[in-house]
């Protein structure tokens, strides 16, 4: 258990994940944590469910914490920032802004020597099986970086990467490539004759599947592609279509696109 205290700017649903994570693997105790938002409903649910403080009030929330999350819309953070600068911002904190597309550069109002910390968990976190990519300003000691990835810990798996790599992680670690693949498959096997209940079942598990081989094997996806693929078979004969329509190279480009999009906003916000 992490001996700190953590507040929450922001108690939406990325907030709830990560208190419902960190307090399930007891991570965190209850009475650690504190949450500001506006909405009472919001807090009352927050504080029932989990056990957690609440307050409507940021710089009340920012005074008894020692990492400060800013888990709030990315056209929010201005207005949170510049409240918590008019309420000088003690020194002795750590901001972990989850707010997307936000570059570290944007909390520096808050001070020189403020340590900042940039994190984006991806949707699988909210069942403990996401991916977190994390970066960081030089301010940031060895201590807190073993204590802030003991809490992203309960998400699942992190990386640590240079803040311009950030957008990248974005696009690649989006669900929605894997959903689109999925249903993709799903109706090609309607298109042959097979109905959508069954043909989910056979495209689930071969997902599953072949994932579950590739973790236990840890070898490279084109080494598994190159056993799965007989000479002359029917497996090849996929392939060949699909490099026909060349899908590598659309996946790159939607990677890359979305990285672009991403990048785009953060030079946006930075300008403010």
């Amino acid at each position: 258990m992490i001996n700190k205290k953590v507040a929450f700017i922001g108690g939406g649903h990325i907030t709830e994940i990560i208190i419902q994570a960190v307090s399930a693997k007891t991570v965190l105790a209850a009475d650690s944590m504190i949450v500001s938002d506006p909405d009472k409903c919001r807090r009352d649910h927050l504080q029932k469910t989990f056990g957690v403080v609440t307050t409507p009030s940021n710089p009340l929330a920012v005074s008894t914490a020692d990492y400060v999350f800013v888990n709030v819309l990315p056209q929010v953070v201005d207005t949170v920032i510049d409240e918590l600068c008019r309420a000088s911002f003690p020194r002795n904190k750590t901001i972990i802004s989850l707010a997307a597309g936000i570059p570290l550069d944007r909390y520096k109002c808050l001070g020189e020597e403020v340590p900042i910390i940039r994190a984006l968990p991806n949707p699988p976190s909210q069942i403990g099986m996401g991916i977190t990519a994390i970066a960081y300003n030089p301010k940031v000691t060895k201590k807190q970086i073993k204590e802030v990835s003991g809490l992203f810990s309960a998400l699942g798996d992190y990386v640590f990467l240079s803040e311009f790599q950030i957008n990248t992680v974005t696009a690649l670690s989006t669900p929605a490539l894997v959903y689109l693949f999925f249903q993709a498959l799903v109706d090609a096997g309607v298109r042959g004759g097979i109905d959508s209940k069954t043909s989910t079942q056979i495209v689930s598990k071969t997902i599953f599947g072949a994932m579950e081989v590739w973790k236990r094997r840890q070898v490279s996806p084109q080494e598994l592609l190159s056993e799965a693929s007989t000479p002359g078979g029917i497996s090849v004969e996929c392939l060949f279509t699909l490099e026909k329509y060349a899908i590598r190279a659309a996946l790159s480009e939607a990677i890359s696109n979305g990285a672009s999009k991403a990048d785009a906003f953060s030079i946006t916000r930075t300008r403010k």
